[in-house]
């Protein structure tokens, strides 16, 4: 019983950070204090990292051999319902921009 095992898991590196600002926002919008303390904001932003992480995983794991494809992150949701018509609405509306983008004309604004 001498040894002392780590508690929690090994630091990442690399993205360290890369979320902050946004879940910051994020936090505030909920209602959180417009500068929430900045070990909210590093839980939050690990606790994103992780699912991220994890859902990337399982849709690796779907796609086994093959490219990972947004049918794979589908696949995964499959059960949460809210989760699936979040995905299908923000690419419908990926779809809706590419089409605004195709339909405006910079010439247009020149004359």
């Amino acid at each position: 019983m001498d040894s002392i095992k780590p508690r929690g898991r090994p630091p990442k590196t690399g993205s360290k950070g890369a979320f902050l600002k946004d879940i910051r926002l994020l936090m505030y919008g909920f209602g959180d204090d417009l500068n929430p303390a900045a070990d909210s904001v590093n839980v939050m932003e690990e606790l994103v990292t992780d699912y991220i992480t994890e859902m990337c995983h399982k849709a690796s794991d779907v796609a086994k051999d093959r490219k990972v494809t947004v049918d794979d992150f589908k696949f995964i949701l499959r059960n949460d319902s809210k989760k699936l018509a979040r995905v299908e609405e923000l690419l419908h509306m990926e779809q809706e921009i590419k089409k605004a983008r195709q339909n405006f004309d910079v010439k247009d604004i020149d004359e």
